[in-house]
């Protein structure tokens, strides 16, 4: 996915009256042809704080959905002073060492790794296919995987560094999409509820909220305290 996968809750953002943007890693989405070897979680860490520091963007909402949650966590690890709120949309809670991988259920990355391909020279993950998307409207779903691109498996096989808990001290809130549940995050959000430091929000929408159900996304953020 990339930052095209966010436009449906910038327009209700920007129609708020918020300055709202969405970023698109190296190698994938819109940056596809940027594909290469070379990329992993460091490398779009590194691009994403890259593009902060040079737009000195500051006292920032950040959001992560899913996949983007990750590298949203690490930015929060490394500057903690630009971010007034981090926001993670139906990920998972990142621990230092850990990888992807190793993280989510066993079986669902047994099989994942059976889908690895390479395209110019990198290990990717294949996009998913549109009935696995957990988005009922068909119309959105084949529009989605129109545009869907691989993504480095180097992002889900190597463990991650944090030097500080969840969040590092910023206020923090987990929206939780709750219908249907997403297998990939079982037992996600119980654990979620036990920290409390965390503000829980479920919504009653599948995974890919942000295509699937704007309205609800923009609402929380908008609510945000």
């Amino acid at each position: 996915m990339g930052a095209w996968t966010w436009q449906f809750v910038l327009e209700r953002l920007r129609a708020a009256g918020h300055t709202a943007e969405a970023h698109t890693f190296p190698g994938v989405g819109e940056r596809a042809a940027e594909l290469s070897p070379a990329l992993d979680n460091d490398a779009f860490l590194a691009d994403t704080l890259e593009r902060i520091e040079r737009e000195d963007l500051r006292d920032i909402v950040l959001v992560g959905h899913s996949f983007g949650s990750l590298i949203a966590q690490m930015v929060a690890d490394r500057i903690p002073e630009r971010i007034a709120h981090l926001v993670i949309i139906d990920g998972g809670i990142a621990r230092d060492g850990q990888s992807i991988f190793g993280r989510i259920p066993a079986h669902i990355a047994a099989k994942r790794k059976t889908l690895v391909q390479t395209v110019n020279g990198t290990e990717v993950l294949p996009f998913a296919p549109a009935g696995s998307l957990i988005i009922d409207d068909p119309e959105l779903a084949a529009w989605t995987h129109r545009q869907l691109t691989p993504h480095p498996v180097a992002c889900y096989t190597k463990p991650i560094r944090l030097s500080h808990p969840a969040g590092n001290g910023r206020p923090m809130t987990y929206i939780a999409c709750t219908q249907p549940r997403y297998p990939v995050s079982a037992g996600m959000h119980e654990k979620v509820q036990a920290m409390p430091h965390i503000r829980f929000r479920p919504i009653a929408a599948g995974h890919n909220c942000i295509l699937s159900a704007p309205d609800l996304v923009a609402d929380e953020l908008l609510a945000l305290p």
